[in-house]
């Protein structure tokens, strides 16, 4: 089975990559997209025989990525830099058993230009909203988010729950010195955030009155709304100007964003981890944070609720309902470390069984082999 499988890039991460590995136009494709991988950009997500350089049964790419895909296109002797026309060809060339798209919700119906295929067509959905968005032109839908599975099935569509894996990686990047308390990672902003931002503002003010060594890893996100549009003319959008004031506290003791293998050295250095979900994840909580962190050794302390299968709160990890009892778990797990970590090291052994690479592909395989 040959599965072409690709994600939208993150654009602040590309800069930073970039940068790291002194990335130029000069470099070949498959060099570069082997950097990306290796880098570990969504490792969480990447079907196995990608991680395993095994090209032969998954291309994988951003499809996003400029210079990523205009290689690929100097190669093959296409003129196009039309990111669209080039996912289209290298298709065409690879002919796959299963388009797998990650970036349905973001890819301009992308699906549309692809209709009469021999392949199936699957698409992951793993944003959580209080409908999901659906997309019927596809034969099958992917998604950690179990509530969507059960909507979809509903509808009469084929829907699967497929969770992250643990890349076998990821235990040999365990260390015994822990240096960090607690991490945190990832998005400040206005929209869908605002119960989290609260609790990072929580987490810092903590901070701020302690000696402990809490690392808050932000991306700040600015929303600008559209206010004016004329449909079909997109040269007619007016928007609102950037607006979002950083409560000092975080302004102060707030890091920049860490992403790929840089992200995973610094989960693999903390004790805990902290998760939090958005407003509106209410009923089930999964996402790739969760398998980060247990993955890579840390002691996990997330949000209340529904958990994937095999998820034992109180036993794997902690939980909390609202930023003082975040706190006190903090202390309790920090009061006697040496017996959270062995929880941790217990806890990563159990879920990385559970959720290895070879599950994921497997599950993979035989959710598209129904279709």
């Amino acid at each position: 089975m040959k599965i072409y499988q690709c994600i939208h890039k993150y654009p602040p991460h590309i800069p930073l990559f970039e940068k790291k590995y002194g990335v130029t136009d000069d470099m070949d494709f498959e060099t570069l997209r082997r950097l990306v991988i290796s880098d570990g950009y969504a490792s969480a997500y990447i079907l196995a025989p990608a991680l395993e350089d095994s090209t032969e049964e998954v291309f994988y790419t951003l499809w996003d990525y400029d210079r990523l895909q205009h290689l690929w296109a100097k190669e093959h002797g296409l003129k196009t830099r039309n990111l669209d026309e080039i996912k289209l060809a290298q298709i065409e060339e690879f002919k796959p058993d299963v388009f797998y798209n990650m970036s349905a919700f973001c890819d301009g119906d992308f699906i549309r230009k692809l209709r009469g295929g021999r392949h199936k067509n699957v698409y992951w959905n793993g944003i959580i909203e209080s409908t999901p968005r659906t997309y019927p032109e596809y034969d099958g839908q992917l998604s950690l988010h179990r509530p969507y599975v059960k909507y979809w099935q509903a509808m009469g569509l084929a829907a699967c729950e497929l969770q992250p894996g643990i890349p076998s990686s990821w235990l040999r990047a365990d260390r015994a010195d822990r240096n960090v308390d607690a991490l945190f990672y990832g998005q400040y902003e206005g929209a869908m955030f605002a119960t989290r931002n609260r609790l990072v503002e929580q987490l810092l003010h903590y901070k701020s009155r302690t000696d402990l060594d809490i690392r808050c890893h932000l991306h700040c996100t600015y929303r600008r709304p559209t206010i004016f549009k004329v449909p079909g003319l997109p040269w007619t959008r007016v928007r609102l100007p950037q607006f979002m004031v950083e409560k000092r506290v975080v302004a102060r003791y707030a890091l920049p964003p860490l992403y790929g293998e840089s992200l995973y050295d610094a989960i693999a250095s903390a004790k805990i981890v902290i998760n939090a979900y958005t407003d509106n994840n209410i009923d089930f909580k999964s996402n790739m944070r969760l398998f980060e962190a247990i993955g890579l050794g840390a002691f996990l302390i997330s949000e209340a609720g529904q958990y994937p299968d095999g998820f034992e709160q109180g036993v794997d990890f902690y939980t909390y309902k609202d930023p003082g009892e975040l706190l006190a778990q903090i202390e309790k797990v920090l009061s006697d470390w040496p017996l959270h970590a062995e929880m941790a090291r217990a806890t990563q052994r159990k879920i990385t069984a559970l959720y290895s690479k070879e599950r994921q592909w497997c599950d993979f395989k035989k959710f598209v082999a129904t279709l």
